[in-house]
């Protein structure tokens, strides 16, 4: 008796299974105006050959202060040693991972303009009480410390410590291994 009735329903649902295919093929053949050959000469500029927007421009007087900024960053932080392992001229803000850095001791080296403070940072996270170095940084002048570092990747971090924004402010940064005692 059940399966009386299930054939009943399948017989009952064979139209509606047709019209839905041939309502499918039937769509498959259709173009989309969009896809037939290419505009007239007259026509005006499609959305796909529409140039892409220009990136905003950075005010001019804010360029010339991180311009003046990095060019004191650069002059604090002095000609490069010959054991650097990696330096960095960035806005402050700035973060950056190593990966394998060799186990020794590091000299940092940073410096900062445009802000009154910086907070420099190096972690190793994958490893206990990660942070190695944290240092408060006057800028307008060049700190230097050292750091012992493990094997693994090292993450260096400035960020600014005002509240006050400073969208030309510059930051240098220099990570030098040091020779063993």
């Amino acid at each position: 008796m059940v399966a009386a009735g299930g054939k009943q329903r399948v017989r009952a649902c064979a139209p509606l299974i047709a019209l839905a295919f041939l309502a499918v093929v039937g769509l498959a053949g259709c173009e989309v105006a969009d896809d037939v050959g290419l505009p007239a000469a007259d026509a005006g500029p499609s959305v796909r050959s529409a140039a892409p927007l220009p990136f905003p421009t950075q005010d001019v007087a804010n360029a010339a202060e991180a311009a003046k900024n990095t060019t004191e960053v650069q002059r604090l932080l002095g000609p490069r040693p010959k054991n650097e392992l990696t330096s960095a001229l960035s806005g402050i803000g700035f973060r950056q991972t190593m990966h394998g850095t060799a186990k020794g001791l590091y000299g940092v080296t940073v410096a900062c303009a445009g802000t009154p403070t910086a907070l420099l940072t190096v972690t190793q996270v994958d490893r206990r009480d990660g942070t190695r170095l944290t240092l408060n940084v006057p800028c307008g002048r060049t700190v230097q410390a050292t750091v012992k570092l493990e094997s693994g990747p090292t993450t260096v971090q400035i960020d600014p410590l005002s509240a006050e924004p400073a969208p030309g402010a510059a930051v240098a940064i220099r990570l030098e291994r040091l020779p063993t005692p």
